[in-house]
């Protein structure tokens, strides 16, 4: 995966949320993600998947202040 901070949004706090809902520690789960040449495609997935959500969450909640002016 691309080089990011996970410390800004949107990234904080997406490999947490996939480490609790594995069940798996939180070390695993970034260095299969972000340590290997070609990362873990389930993670991956996951990652990706709550990226475009929170994405989402944003951009509705942007048009929604948007038209409240």
């Amino acid at each position: 995966m691309e080089k990011v901070d996970l410390q800004r949004y949107p990234y904080r706090g997406i490999v947490k949320e996939i480490a609790d809902e594995l069940g798996k520690a939180l070390p695993n789960v970034h260095e299969a993600l972000f340590k290997l040449d070609v990362p873990n495609p389930e993670y991956a997935a996951l990652f990706n998947r709550k990226l475009e959500e929170r994405q989402r969450i944003i951009r509705k909640f942007k048009k929604n202040i948007q038209g409240a002016k």
